[in-house]
């Protein structure tokens, strides 16, 4: 297989150069959805890139809940500054644009989390969440007297978690 070792260089220049100009740890859709949407890299490309930043150890990659999540490392930070004069300024420009148009939208991440388990003899545990920039809105345990209706709230939460949470704030506090 070929390599075209001058463009991966300069693809993980630009994805260095994205994580230092954001300035917070992002997951790596996060990374991918800022690279896909400005620059002409592969999905597939950036996964690999991302993965070899951070087994080189230009990238740092840390748990936090609910996923993963990225950030530049002072290794990476210096040989970024070594090498920034790589990246084309048409780029640069390009992902400052982005990110400073889209950061409010990157960050704020709406995920709903949706489990079951078995309790009892015919009880279960359906336990339904809400996270918002990873933070917790809301976490519900309801019992339930069958697998079929544990299935249904999971999926309706899942499918309309917003709707669901705004109705039972405002039922909260009316």
């Amino acid at each position: 297989m070929y390599f075209d070792s001058e463009n991966i260089l300069e693809n993980k220049l630009i994805i260095l150069y994205a994580l230092n100009h954001f300035k917070t740890p992002l997951t790596k859709d996060q990374i991918t959805q800022i690279i896909l949407e400005n620059i002409q890299i592969s999905y597939f490309d950036i996964q690999f890139l991302v993965d070899s930043l951070k087994s080189d150890k230009f990238v740092v990659e840390f748990s936090d809940t609910g996923g993963l999540y990225y950030s530049i490392s002072e290794t990476g930070k210096s040989t970024l500054h070594l090498f920034e004069s790589r990246v084309p300024s048409y780029i640069k420009e390009i992902i400052g644009m982005f990110i400073s148009q889209n950061k409010d939208k990157l960050l704020k991440q709406v995920k709903y989390q949706s489990t079951y388990k078995k309790q009892g003899d015919g009880v279960f545990i359906v336990n339904l969440k809400l996270f918002e920039n990873d933070i917790s809105l809301i976490d519900l345990n309801i019992n339930v007297v069958s697998i079929k209706q544990a299935e249904f709230m999971c999926s309706n939460w899942d499918n309309n978690g917003d709707k669901l949470y705004t109705e039972i704030i405002n039922t909260l506090i009316k």
